[in-house]
């Protein structure tokens, strides 16, 4: 094996045994405060899971599996930032000064956008649909909600609100590698734009009442009119700009 190979192997296995040691030490924080986690992931429901106010494990094991649950995605949730970086770190001597830059303000924005969407998950939507959801019915039946239940449904939110708050990130990178428009963006109808987030709003909420499809619909539209101009931005500068490779 030629010496510059056997480096660059020796560095891949040092940069993996980090994205390691991160996946463990993310778990392991999980479960140390898995008392904590579980009290701020159970906050936005208000304490009107149960008439105690906690929810129920039906099985044995249940309670146990959630926790486990838990930890392995606080260990994925440390990992995979540090996965990324290393990744850059290994591919960053192939690129240019400009790819770098690039690809640094991209992931800025992405993970700026991603604690957006979660943080409007968490504070504003799932309060919203959980009062609702929780609410409908008190007179007829009382809420008993399994934690296992309930966590799915805390985190299938929080996930998707996050990805769909790339969206701006997902336009502008579409502009600049010239593969759309921002003047095709402009052009799609709005009236298309509105119905496209109300369905996605059905789809991500857990409830089919306007309200809520409403508080993800409208902000869908402020994104997608955010993507119109950062596609804007990166539009090309004249003949001479437009001729340039977007990642040179």
């Amino acid at each position: 094996m030629k010496p510059s190979l056997a480096r660059q192997l020796r560095g891949v296995k040092g940069r993996l045994l980090y994205v390691l040691v991160s996946l463990g030490v993310g778990s392991a924080t999980t479960w140390y405060f898995k008392t904590e986690v579980f009290h701020l992931l159970l906050t936005p429901a208000n304490g009107a899971l149960s008439p105690d106010g906690q929810p129920i494990f039906t099985s044995p094991t249940e309670m146990f599996s959630a926790t486990l649950d838990l930890v392995m995605k606080g260990g994925l949730l440390t990992a995979i930032p540090v996965a990324a970086f290393h990744l850059y770190r290994l591919v960053s001597p192939l690129l240019g000064k400009r790819p770098r830059r690039l690809i640094k303000g991209y992931a800025a924005l992405g993970l700026a956008l991603w604690l957006g969407g979660t943080a409007f998950a968490y504070f504003i939507l799932l309060p919203t649909s959980l009062r609702f959801l929780l609410h409908f019915g008190t007179d007829i039946a009382t809420p008993m909600i399994r934690i296992t239940e309930y966590m799915a449904l805390a985190m299938a939110m929080l996930f998707w609100l996050g990805i769909v708050f790339e969206l701006p990130l997902i336009m502008m990178l579409l502009a600049h590698l010239r593969l759309v428009s921002h003047k095709q963006f402009r052009k799609v109808p709005r009236r298309y734009i509105l119905i496209a987030a109300f369905i996605l709003g059905a789809i991500i909420t857990p409830t089919f009442d306007a309200v809520n499809q409403t508080l993800v619909a409208v902000p869908l539209i402020v994104l997608y009119e955010v993507g119109v101009f950062l596609a804007w931005v990166v539009r090309p500068k004249g003949l001479a700009e437009s001729n340039k490779k977007p990642w040179r």
